[in-house]
């Protein structure tokens, strides 16, 4: 079972990050799996993630003030 250390609520999401892994996931807070996803890490920067089209911004803000990196303008839009 993974260990999420790294742990942030955002307005509309829950940001979970284990940093032993390198494996994350967010969810929506109202639409719950419906607007959620796996994201993958190497190096602690973003260089995966599924369930959505494109990032939320709210997730990518978290990923970022939990100390990971993320590259916005390939990843994101605004939910």
């Amino acid at each position: 079972m993974r260990e999420y250390d790294k742990k942030l609520q955002t307005k509309k999401f829950t940001v979970e990050i284990s940093t032993a892994d390198q494996y994350g996931y967010f969810e929506h807070d109202v639409y719950g799996d419906e607007l959620a996803g796996g994201l993958w890490f190497e190096n602690n920067e973003l260089v995966d993630f599924d369930g959505v089209f494109a990032l939320p911004i709210q997730v990518a803000d978290a990923i970022i003030e939990l100390g990971f990196k993320v590259d916005k303008d390939i990843f994101c839009e605004e939910v």
